[in-house]
């Protein structure tokens, strides 16, 4: 029985054996060939940018990039797509930059179909520091019979960094919101800042002291 086995493997066994690869390369071949759609979220880098200049626009989140390709081109890319482009060519203050394939990092045999928002404005603006006053923010009233006679910030103006044109329409810093409705006297509270913008860095003091000087109504009659 066993002679008979080793006979039948070895009957045109070069036949066989290239038969089998034959269809091996077949299979991988048909496999690989199958194009394919595939949509994905991309973002946006800025790297390189000039010193002493920032972004001073919202930039897209994210980016839809449909490609195309072979399940074999698929395997070789990173899932995480990223359209990094060289700050130092955003020389001009404002730029219309098209995205298109020359920003991404893809393997041969993948190519781009869609790519939505395709033109995306990127705004640069030289860095500066500012002081701007501080406003407290109070909500709620002071229980009855009692006024706020006064409100006094310590200090009233703090330093803030960022773009240009952003800090130099920026006219108020505000606290967080100053609850009024437990306080019968003289209070001084530690209050946060208010970022206004992810442009904007408050430097130094991020917290000021607030003295609400708080009167007391007569009574009539």
């Amino acid at each position: 029985m066993n002679k008979i086995l080793e006979k039948l493997v070895k009957k045109n066994f070069l036949i066989k054996l290239f038969s089998l690869i034959f269809a091996i390369l077949i299979w991988i071949y048909v496999i690989g060939g199958i194009k394919y759609n595939i949509t994905y979220n991309a973002g946006i880098k800025i790297y390189s940018l000039p010193k002493g200049y920032a972004i001073s626009n919202a930039l897209p989140k994210k980016i839809l990039v449909k490609l195309r390709g072979s399940r074999i081109a698929f395997t070789k890319f990173n899932k995480k797509l990223v359209f990094k482009i060289k700050g130092s060519s955003l020389l001009s203050k404002k730029n219309t930059i098209i995205l298109g394939r020359s920003f991404l990092n893809l393997p041969s045999g993948i190519s781009v179909i869609r790519i939505y928002p395709k033109i995306v404005p990127i705004t640069i603006s030289r860095v500066i520091t500012k002081y701007i006053k501080i406003l407290p923010i109070t909500k709620g009233r002071l229980k009855k019979g009692y006024y706020i006679r006064n409100i006094i910030v310590f200090p009233q103006y703090v330093m803030v960094k960022g773009p240009k044109d952003i800090v130099n329409h920026l006219s108020l810093i505000t606290t967080q919101k100053i609850f009024l409705d437990h306080y019968k006297s003289n209070k001084t509270i530690n209050v946060g800042l208010l970022n206004p913008t992810k442009f904007i860095k408050i430097l130094y003091n991020k917290n000021v002291n607030v003295s609400l000087i708080i009167g007391r109504s007569k009574k009539n009659g």
